[in-house]
Parts: C-alpha cells; sequence; structure tokens
C-alpha cells in the first residue's frame, strides 16, 4: 500500500511540474499553453493539501506541506505530521538520480533508482519534457467554469497506475493549482497548490540527500548510477 501511495502520489507529484472562459479555444490550445508555461519554468515550490480518497476502505487521508522542484529531474516534498504541524512527517527526495523516501516517525529510508521509478514520464511533463497531447486525449472537463477551468486528461496507452488525470488551471497563467489522479479502482488522489512561486533560484544543495545515523535503509544492497 505504502508503495502504491508512493508511486501514485509521484505522478501526481511529477504531474504538477503540467468552459466558457475557453469557448474560442479548443482543449488542445489550453493544454499546449500549459505545457509552454512549464517548459519555461526553472524552479518551482509551493504549499500543498493531498486528500487520498479509498473507495473500498470508504476514507479519505489528508496530508500536506511544501514541495520543490528544479530542472533537471530534482524535488522535494516535505510532509508535515497532522498532530504537530511543526514536526516532519516524511519526505520524498529526488537529486537528478536517486530517490529516496525518508519517514521520520519510522526512522527508515527507502531507496529507488530514478530510472526504474515511476519519476520519468512524470516529471517530463513538469519539468518541460514530453508532449501531453502525445500522451493524452484531452478535453475540458464537465466540471470546468470560467474561473476554474478544468482538462480532462484520458492516457492513449493503458497503465495500471490510473485511468484519468484532471488538471484545473489558473485561467490567466495556464498554471496548474490542482491535479486530480483517478486509478482505476475508483480511488482518487488529489494536490490543490498555493503559495507558488517559480524562477526563484532555488539551491541545489536543497535536493541532496544523506542518510541520517538513527535511521536504517530498508535496501541499502541498491545501487544507483
Amino acid at each position: 500500500m505504502r508503495r502504491h501511495l508512493i508511486k501514485t502520489m509521484v505522478f501526481s507529484l511529477v504531474l504538477l511540474f503540467t468552459s466558457h472562459a475557453f469557448a474560442q479555444e479548443s482543449a488542445k490550445e489550453v493544454t499546449k499553453k500549459v505545457q509552454a508555461f512549464y517548459k519555461q519554468t526553472k524552479d518551482y515550490h509551493a504549499t500543498f493539501k493531498q486528500t487520498y480518497h479509498d473507495l473500498a476502505a470508504g476514507s479519505s487521508k489528508i496530508s500536506g506541506g511544501t514541495v520543490y522542484f528544479k530542472k533537471p529531474g530534482r524535488m522535494r516534498w516535505i510532509y508535515m505530521n497532522t498532530k504537530n504541524p511543526k514536526a516532519r512527517d516524511k519526505e520524498y527526495i529526488s537529486d537528478g538520480s536517486k530517490f529516496w523516501v525518508y519517514e521520520h516517525e519510522f526512522k527508515q529510508v527507502f531507496k529507488q533508482c530514478l530510472k526504474d521509478s515511476q519519476l520519468p514520464s512524470s516529471l517530463s511533463f513538469l519539468m518541460g519534457q514530453g508532449d501531453l497531447l502525445k500522451s493524452f486525449t484531452v478535453s475540458f472537463s464537465d466540471k470546468s467554469t470560467k474561473s476554474a477551468p478544468q482538462l480532462r486528461l484520458l492516457p492513449k496507452k493503458k497503465t495500471s497506475m490510473y485511468k484519468e488525470v484532471r488538471f484545473t488551471l489558473n485561467p490567466k497563467t495556464f498554471q496548474v493549482d490542482k491535479t486530480e489522479i483517478f486509478d482505476p479502482y475508483g480511488n482518487s488522489n488529489e494536490i490543490v497548490f498555493s503559495n507558488s512561486k517559480i524562477n526563484k533560484n532555488l539551491p541545489d544543495s536543497g535536493f541532496s540527500f544523506k542518510v541520517p545515523k538513527s535511521a536504517r535503509v530498508l535496501n541499502p544492497q541498491k545501487q544507483c548510477p
């Protein structure tokens, strides 16, 4: 379950960084503008609120924190403890090669190679690479409005990770304010971004990770290029 949530989040995290209001523009034209916005984005950071809806359990899990991205392929998601907002709960860190998951409460670390994770295809959009129109069939969703236009993206190639993606956009900048991922089992993962800032020259050091002495690595034999 933990790995499934990680992959879903990463795709989520990674789709960060791609109505009447658009009556004169097609969904394809709007998608191109979304892609263009992230292509000129060198780095990005924002606060976020994530809500994961588990259909089978009939429950929802809410979490949040701060996220940082920087080209090429670097990111850091910092989740804060829901009971103690000043304490960190977990972190997802990528330096462009390795992908780390650090659970503060359990003092344990999980390591993946970036090329073996779900990050490459996800980050291609966020980091201004790839082509959304080649990967998805796009349209406006039935919830799209003038103040909150929403794109509906259906993957052209079937995947076990998700069946539908939705982007709620800023109507002026075409920045993605909210992502929603719907998996084949009826679960959904929603992330709302706020207080976002772009091209602030984030330091590379913020995307490096050194395993704390008090933490144990669950797969220490893992080697990445």
